[in-house]
């Protein structure tokens, strides 16, 4: 769904789209202002939305997590024209934002998941939602805590900062560096990709740094450099991991959740889907690393290699 935007958004917006269609020119320290505050603002128009709409549209959750995500990829891509100090603490407020809607986002897809359902114990229904409500404070207290910082604010003097590096590596062309911000995440990913992916742990490793790498190329897709190909494959790699990652964040949330329900009826079915989370879980895990070959690795880091060396 499209957010309705105010007049000064919308001039925002189409001030953007006239920088990000020139930026390979641009200095960098101009790019990385622009990108900054974008990025920082989305955070900033988020965070109310799922701290007090989000039973109205359980997606402010979810992109306010997507926002706080690439405002961490762009603060780590942009951090050599910043201080340590403003980093960290960016840094900080970023993470506690995304540590604080964990627990929402889970239920909210475990809620759409089970209410089209069928033979879905009504009690059942009931305790997803109770929980629901209950995991919803830690959102409104990250919003309260962002208006005590004064976070809104905080953005000017730090897009303010990276733009006062107007001489040496600011100054230089962006074009000239994309591929540069982009080198790290290709590595990580790549380090991920090709490390024993036995255990879950291992899988999720690779999920987040899929996920990383996703974000720095959609932030540096404003160097039209960017192989739309290549972004599509690892969009489809996130999308393959997350599934897997979603049954088994379900399987141990039910099995924390099995400790504490003393309804048997309730208890049982919990069993169940336990059992079958466990199962898909697995299965799914199985499925990917059987298409998840060294060839098709190879074949894939050839690709970035190529790519990045234009």
């Amino acid at each position: 769904m499209t957010e309705d935007r105010t007049g000064r958004e919308v001039q925002e917006a189409k001030k953007g789209k006239r920088l990000a269609a020139n930026s390979s020119d641009r200095p960098t320290y101009k790019v990385a202002s622009w990108i900054l505050d974008d990025q920082l603002k989305a955070v900033c128009q988020n965070l109310p939305l799922a701290a007090f709409n989000s039973d109205e549209d359980v997606e402010h959750v979810h992109r306010l997590r997507i926002s706080v995500r690439r405002a961490s990829e762009a603060i780590r891509i942009f951090s050599r024209l910043m201080g340590r100090a403003e980093v960290d603490d960016i840094r900080n407020r970023l993470r506690r934002f995304r540590q604080a809607t964990g627990e929402a986002r889970n239920l909210d897809v475990m809620i759409e998941k089970f209410t089209l359902s069928e033979d879905v114990p009504v009690q059942f229904l009931e305790f997803l939602h109770s929980e629901r409500q209950r995991v919803q404070e830690p959102v409104r207290t990250a919003y309260a805590e962002a208006q005590a910082d004064k976070f809104e604010e905080s953005i000017v003097p730090l897009v303010s900062r990276v733009d006062s590096h107007r001489n040496g590596r600011g100054k230089q062309k962006f074009g000239r560096h994309a591929h540069e911000y982009l080198a790290s995440a290709v590595r990580n990913f790549f380090e991920a990709a090709e490390s024993n992916l036995t255990t879950p742990e291992s899988l999720h490793a690779l999920r987040i740094r899929t996920k990383k790498l996703r974000y720095t190329m959609e932030i540096l897709a404003v160097d039209s450099a960017i192989d739309s190909k290549l972004f599509s494959r690892v969009k489809l790699i996130q999308k393959l991991l997350g599934t897997v990652n979603d049954h088994a964040t379900a399987k141990l949330i039910f099995h924390s959740w099995r400790s504490t329900i003393v309804d048997l009826e309730l208890k049982a079915f919990l069993n169940g889907l336990l059992h079958a989370e466990e199962q898909a879980a697995e299965d799914l895990r199985a499925a990917f690393l059987a298409t998840w070959t060294a060839k098709v690795v190879s074949r894939l880091k050839r690709r970035f290699q190529f790519f990045m060396a234009k």
